[in-house]
């Protein structure tokens, strides 16, 4: 199973999930200084289905802060372009790509996670002094190789003919998913810092450097995994996960690590649906 994942994303005939055009857009609105408040708003108008989640997400205690957000205009204002971006990204990759019919609950769940995950690597990569922009990224699209797998699952098939559980994919998927990201990520042609981060998020040192980004998501992920956000993790996660908690210097402050984790999942709860 494993070398048929890896044919299959490396064939030229391979189709990636789509990334949604529209959060690239406003991604990169939100990177330039002279960026109108009209212009984010019209984006977000163009995609009224998206736009509609940005919305209920905003008005979640984790964004909203009590304040009533009941408008589009509300939303940028209360939360400023730089966050809408992120928001707009979640909304518009869980909504377009998170989604198979064959495999619905382990995809909600890696959604689940990888939004998790996406938080937490923002909050972890502020505790260093860092913006938590682009790690916030690197976190939602990190296990995009685990969905791009359970996306081509439903055409694979064992000697007998039969397709595969996902209980039967799990291992195979995990050997292969940082593969299959950089697969995918260089199929859509993402930025090659950007790309590094996902493909190698558990195999974040290289001949002694560390990746401070991968590192981080690799922690947010673990931490995810630990807090009633997992999707697939075998025991080698925990090592990887506890080897960047101490590259940071965090070693000893797992527990406050695992309450920072659980206080993400108490405000993201808001906010799902």
């Amino acid at each position: 199973m494993i070398d048929e994942l890896k044919r299959t994303f490396a064939s030229p005939a391979y189709q990636p999930p789509l990334l949604p055009a529209a959060a690239l857009e406003m991604l990169a609105l939100a990177r330039d200084p002279n960026v109108s408040f009209g212009e984010i708003v019209a984006l977000l108008e163009s995609e009224p289905l998206i736009a509609a989640r940005v919305l209920r997400i905003a008005q979640s205690p984790f964004y909203s802060g009590g304040a009533r957000v009941q408008t589009i205009d509300d939303a940028v204002m209360r939360l400023g372009i730089r966050t809408i971006a992120l928001v707009f990204t979640e909304a518009a990759t869980n909504a377009q790509m998170f989604t198979s019919e064959v495999f619905r609950a382990p995809m909600q769940a890696l959604r689940r996670h990888s939004t998790v995950t996406a938080h937490l690597a923002r909050k972890l990569a502020e505790r260093i002094g860092q913006q938590g922009d682009r790690i916030y990224v690197c976190g939602l699209l990190h296990d995009i190789g685990i969905a791009a797998c359970l996306l081509v699952a439903p055409t694979l098939r064992g000697p007998d003919g039969r397709g595969f559980t996902f209980d039967q994919l799990k291992a195979p998927m995990f050997a292969v998913h940082e593969a299959a990201a950089d697969a995918v990520a260089g199929l859509w042609s993402l930025p090659e810092g950007l790309r590094w981060v996902i493909a190698h998020h558990h195999s974040f040192s290289r001949q002694g450097h560390v990746s401070p980004m991968a590192a981080l998501v690799c922690l947010a992920s673990w931490i995810a995994t630990q807090v009633d956000a997992a999707i697939i993790g075998p025991e080698e996660t925990t090592q990887q996960g506890l080897a960047a908690a101490r590259h940071f210097g965090w070693g000893d402050d797992i527990s406050a690590l695992i309450a920072l984790g659980n206080k993400v999942i108490q405000q993201l709860n808001g906010s799902d649906g």
